[in-house]
């Protein structure tokens, strides 16, 4: 095979569903999510400031039991503009058992270097490795997207770009309809991709309507987005389904491969051409299926 095709090397992590879990959820409970769900523990807008030491508190007890060894779990902290928070977040949940922080109401590169700067000390304090902590940037208001691929390009903890609508529309004075946000979410999906980052799709509030957030996030999918955001186990469980590649998927990329062996980089499938970008793409989900199958993603 033509190995001069360029494919993206996969990340540590993946992020097909993203998932809120609340803090007071028991062990036994976080021991029966799917372990590719990546566990997401809030300390930001769902918590009211009377109560985010009492949540850092109960994030810092589940850590100490050994609950999230061996899971991706990720830490939306405060953001920047909540500084005090944010530094008690850091000082209280940085461990080698968390993989990264969420930034929430970033609005530019120069707070992502703050941060990072934060992080670094912590991490040198506790004596992890350097660069323990991926860092997701969530976008959320207007400066954010203007200020998008400087975001990205900030550091080499950053591993995706993540969009939270809700925000954004209430800081465009807008309304929190699709078409209101599809353009930034558009330039999101787009920068993560110039920068081989992951994508995160936004929230889906309609908790009960399971046809809705599958509606949406097939689409999302489409687009090109990795995962979403997930508010409740079922959406958790419906988003690793939704993100992960289908059977037909997977068949139809080893035929691909299969005319790039015998015809070269162009070629012809059930009186299609193919050509190098579909290669890309098949060698793209062989490679994470292959891994998938072995444990790794």
């Amino acid at each position: 095979m033509n190995q001069s095709l360029h494919i993206s090397r996969p990340g540590k992590h993946h992020f097909r569903s993203v998932f809120f879990a609340k803090s007071c959820t028991s062990a036994e409970k976080f021991h029966s999510f799917p372990a590719n769900a990546t566990i997401l523990l809030d300390l930001e807008d769902s918590i009211t400031t009377a109560n985010k030491p009492r949540q850092r508190s109960q994030i810092r007890r589940l850590i100490e039991q050994g609950i999230f060894k061996n899971r991706t779990v990720f830490i939306r902290i405060n953001g920047p503009d909540q500084p005090s928070e944010m530094h008690a977040d850091l000082m209280a949940c940085l461990h080698s058992d968390i993989d990264g922080l969420m930034i929430p109401m970033i609005q530019n590169a120069a707070e992502l270097h703050w941060i990072e700067e934060i992080v670094q000390r912590r991490e040198e304090s506790l004596q992890l490795p350097k660069e323990h902590n991926s860092i997701i940037p969530l976008i959320e208001r207007p400066a954010a997207v203007l200020n998008l691929d400087s975001i990205a390009r900030s550091s080499s903890r950053v591993v995706a770009l993540a969009f939270g609508h809700v925000d954004y529309c209430i800081e465009m004075q807008a309304d929190i309809e699709e078409e209101c946000y599809s353009d930034a979410q558009s330039r999101i999906l787009m920068t993560a991709r110039a920068n081989q980052l992951a994508a995160i799709s936004t929230v889906y509030l309609k908790l009960d309507d399971e046809k809705g957030f599958q509606q949406q996030n097939k689409r999302m999918k489409s687009l090109g987005f990795d995962g979403c955001f997930a508010l409740t186990p079922k959406q958790m469980n419906q988003a690793l389904k939704i993100f992960s590649h289908t059977k037909e998927e997977i068949e139809y990329s080893r035929r691909v491969l299969e005319v790039y062996e015998t015809q070269g980089s162009i070629g012809m499938l059930d009186g299609e051409m193919i050509g190098p970008p579909m290669i890309k793409r098949a060698l793209k989900i062989m490679e994470q299926f292959d891994l998938e199958h072995k444990g790794v993603a």
